[in-house]
This record gives C-alpha cells, sequence and structure tokens, in this order.
C-alpha cells in the first residue's frame, strides 16, 4: 500500500510540469471577442496626410501596431480587455484611437500595415498605401503643326528621371533632343514638311520606372478628306441615304461604275465639310447588292495632292418575315408582368384583357410586325421596344381618340421629335417597328401602321444612342384598358451584311 501512495504521490508532482508543455485551453465560455471598425485600407496623400481613427473592444487585452513604427503615430497602441458579458452585447469600453502618418519624403510610395490582435487572435490587417513626392506633368497635350514641319518643344516638369519615345509617326515625326532627362526640361522633336494628307502623331513620356504616364498628340496640316465609315448599309426598299464627310479642300463624290444605276448621287460637288444624299431604287432581286463611290479632292493645280477615299454603298434584298402565332406555345416565352393574364381561343388569337402585358427580355434584334383586332371602344394598345440607360420607344394605339400616341424615354440622348396618325379603331391593326442600318452601327427607325410608315428617326451618338444595329430587344406589349386580341407577330431578321 505504501508503495501505491508513494506512485501516486511522485505522478502528482509531475502533472504541473505536463500541464506547462501544453498549450494553453480556453475555459468554456472565455472565447476571444476581438471587435474593431476600421476600412480594409487608406490611400494617403504624401505631404500633410489625413489622419483616420480605428475603433476596438475587446474581451482580452489588444493592441494595435504598424509595421513600419517609424513612418507613423498611433495615438494609443494597446489596451486592456473589457468584461466578456458586456463586450458580447455590443457594450464593452470602446477605445478610438487616432492614426497620423508622417510626410513620406522619398520618390516612391510606400504601403504599411496596421494589425489589430490580442495575443492569442489576430482580428485584422489593414492596408495603407502612401504616395511618394515624385511627380511629372507635361504642359502640352495636343499640339498642331504647320504644313512645312519644323522644330517642336515639349515642355517636362518633374522631380525624377523620364524618357521619351515617339509612338506614332515616327516616319515624319522624330526627337532631335532631350529623348531622356532629370529633373524639369524640354523634348525638342523635328517634323517633316507634309506634302499630302493631314497626318497625326503620339509621343509617350514615361517616369524613372518606364510607366507611361502622359502622351501627346501631334496633328500635322494637310489635306483632309475623313468619311464617318467606308461603307453604307441601305435597306432594301430604303429611299435615301447619307454620308457625312469632313475636309478642309474642295472635293467630289463619283460613281466608281457608271453602270451602277441604281443609286444616284444627288450633290457630287463639296467643299469643305458636307453630307452626300444619295438615293436608291428598290432592290427587287434576291441577292445584295454593292458598288462604290470615290471621293477626291480636286484643285486646279495640276501638282496638287490627291486625297481619295473609296466608299462601299450595300443594299440589302427583301427577307421574307417570318409569322408566329400568339397562342398558348409562344405565350410560354413571355413573362405575364401585370394583374391580368391574356388568355388564347384557338382560331382567334390571343385576348389581352385591360392590364395584362407580356415581356420577353431577349427578343432578337429586327423588325417586327404585331396584328390586332377586335379593340374595344376603349382599347389601349402599348408596344414598347425597350434599350440600356433607360431609353424606350413607345407605340401605343388609342381606340378613344383614333390616334397612335408615340413617345420615347429618351435616356440621356436628345428628343427624336416623333409624329402620330389617325387609324379606325372598328378594323384590324398592324404595328410595325421597322429597323434599316444608319451609319456603321446606329438605325434608321421607322414606325409603321397598316404598312404606312407615319415616323421616323436616326439614332446616333447624339440621339437615342443605346438602339444599336444588331443589338436584341427587351419588349413590352399588353393592353392598358379595355381589351383587344393580338392574333400574330412577324419577325424580318436583319441583313447579313458579309455575304
Amino acid at each position: 500500500m505504501k508503495k501505491l501512495i508513494y506512485i501516486l504521490l511522485a505522478a502528482a508532482a509531475l502533472l504541473p510540469g505536463l500541464q506547462g508543455c501544453k498549450e494553453k485551453e480556453e475555459k468554456p465560455g472565455t472565447m476571444v471577442d476581438l471587435r474593431y471598425r476600421v476600412e480594409d485600407s487608406y490611400e494617403l496623400d504624401a505631404v500633410n496626410a489625413r489622419a483616420f481613427s480605428i475603433t476596438v473592444t475587446s474581451t482580452d487585452p489588444w493592441t494595435v501596431t504598424s509595421r513600419h513604427p517609424d513612418w507613423c503615430i498611433i495615438e494609443t497602441e494597446e489596451g486592456e480587455g473589457s468584461d466578456p458579458d458586456m463586450v458580447r452585447v455590443g457594450k464593452g469600453e470602446k477605445t478610438t484611437l487616432r492614426v497620423q502618418y508622417y510626410d513620406n519624403t522619398e520618390l516612391d510610395d510606400r504601403i504599411d500595415y496596421i494589425d489589430i490582435r490580442t495575443e492569442t487572435w489576430h482580428g485584422k490587417t489593414v492596408t495603407i498605401k502612401q504616395k511618394g513626392i515624385a511627380y511629372l506633368t507635361v504642359a502640352e497635350e495636343a499640339v498642331e503643326i504647320e504644313k512645312d514641319g519644323g522644330e517642336v518643344e515639349i515642355h517636362i516638369e518633374a522631380n525624377q528621371d523620364w524618357s521619351a519615345a515617339v509612338t506614332e509617326g515616327d516616319s515624319w515625326l522624330s526627337i532631335e533632343e532631350g529623348a531622356t532627362g532629370t529633373l524639369d526640361g524640354v523634348i525638342t522633336l523635328f517634323a517633316k514638311e507634309n506634302p499630302g494628307e493631314m497626318r497625326y502623331a503620339a509621343m509617350e513620356v514615361y517616369d524613372r520606372h518606364n510607366v507611361l504616364m502622359a502622351t501627346v498628340n501631334f496633328t500635322q496640316d494637310g489635306v483632309l478628306l475623313d468619311p464617318e465609315t467606308l461603307e453604307i448599309r441601305a435597306g432594301y426598299d430604303q429611299p435615301s441615304a447619307e454620308l457625312r464627310v469632313s475636309s478642309n479642300a474642295e472635293w467630289k463624290a463619283v460613281k466608281d461604275n457608271e453602270n451602277d444605276t441604281w443609286y444616284t448621287i444627288e450633290n457630287p460637288d463639296h467643299d469643305g465639310d458636307g453630307v452626300i444624299r444619295i438615293t436608291l431604287k428598290e432592290n427587287t432581286g434576291d441577292q445584295l447588292r454593292s458598288a462604290g463611290i470615290i471621293l477626291k479632292t480636286v484643285s486646279d493645280d495640276p501638282e496638287a495632292f490627291t486625297a481619295e477615299r473609296i466608299i462601299t454603298l450595300k443594299q440589302a434584298y427583301k427577307i421574307n418575315p417570318v409569322r408566329v402565332m400568339m397562342d398558348n406555345d409562344e405565350m410560354s416565352k413571355w413573362k405575364s408582368d401585370k394583374t391580368n393574364t391574356p388568355v388564347y381561343t384557338a382560331g382567334v388569337g390571343m385576348l389581352f384583357p385591360g392590364y395584362a402585358r407580356l415581356n420577353n427580355g431577349s427578343m432578337a434584334f429586327g423588325s417586327y410586325t404585331f396584328r390586332w383586332s377586335n379593340l374595344s371602344a376603349d382599347a389601349l394598345i402599348r408596344l414598347w421596344f425597350c434599350y440600356s440607360d433607360g431609353e424606350e420607344i413607345k407605340y401605343n394605339l388609342n381606340a378613344a381618340s383614333g390616334k397612335t400616341a408615340v413617345s420615347v424615354n429618351k435616356g440621356s440622348g436628345a428628343d427624336p421629335g416623333m409624329v402620330n396618325t389617325t387609324f379606325d379603331p372598328s378594323v384590324p391593326h398592324e404595328m410595325t417597328y421597322k429597323f434599316d442600318p444608319s451609319g456603321s452601327q446606329y438605325c434608321h427607325v421607322t414606325l409603321l401602321l397598316d404598312g404606312v410608315e407615319f415616323t421616323s428617326f436616326d439614332s446616333s451618338p447624339a440621339v437615342m444612342p443605346y438602339v444599336l444595329w444588331g443589338k436584341s430587344v427587351n419588349m413590352y406589349l399588353g393592353v392598358e384598358t379595355g381589351s383587344a386580341v393580338l392574333e400574330w407577330y412577324e419577325y424580318t431578321p436583319p441583313m447579313n451584311w458579309d455575304e
């Protein structure tokens, strides 16, 4: 028995030493709760950097430390823990400390990290990015050079090393002096005489780390003949098309092939900026047709330089539309988004009661015709084509007034100024959105009622700029008041202009 007691006593004597070698175990309910209010990162100026605050509360003693303590002052770098029960209900003692960074007198930016932690828990690392004092500015952004050429000076203000290179137009513009420099300096360039068209060049300026800091653009005077596009596209029955041309000379437009009688250049002669007007005959064939229009400058001086551009004129052929009956199968592809739901009747169509509307957010680009019948005396039919930036084309039929109600939500663009027409609500009607090309990416939008055009506009960077050629449509169709039947709609896909 004595031997057993001695063994137990020896084991008891060893227990404290064994426990000291083990990792400290938290007692149940003593888990660290460290809370803080601070941004993930801060970007500070090199000089007179703004101060910022960090608010900390914790159940355990805590520290807030910088990895570069010589760069900043942290008002309070440590604090005691608060009553855990108070911390967990948001009533623990809060410490708000102020952090202020000294001026960064080095050229380069610098990065510091501030750690918020307790002895056993790392709470958060805040990233501090402080700018350096390096600067490099170029006084000139765009430079115009005379036709005769000569020297051009670009002025640099900097407190560091820099370099420059001509990256565009180096066949006629070169750096004579100042391709590299330190502190403030001047870059001297030489431009050759320009015997031909207006031309362009660019020079890039880099800092001491070869990072691009500025681009200077150069324009040398010469003959300007700049059409807005090199390809004109027209619908099969589009009566006319236009082409805007920027120029500083006399110029003319002529047919590449005089045998192309399907179009006419109405105003071939111009002086300076101008707009070519082209009339077209309907393309009754089944193939895309194409022709060349030559733009060229003219002068009384036989030795004068002649600028020339070749424009491709393309006219579509008629594409037969695809008719879609408004039955239950078609309705399953649309979303009902109003109080009432349309109802299909075989052989009649889709009856829309008042306050019923369907939406399809990804209708393919192209022209659409919708046939409505059985309009009640108070029917208000709404057909809306919607685009980005809140742009909407709203085509409505108001049976009570016997007039269309056309309007737009113009978004950030200008109002296209559309007009309305009258109709007989006692008979069926076909509402058409027709899209023809206008310029290189925009649309000539025509609204027709029963096949007759009554209003149109051209989208452009200034007018309904999100109505773009080839862009899908977010479409809404329905009846606001009264009732009407939608029998079918027809879809005409756009022309493949690369045929």
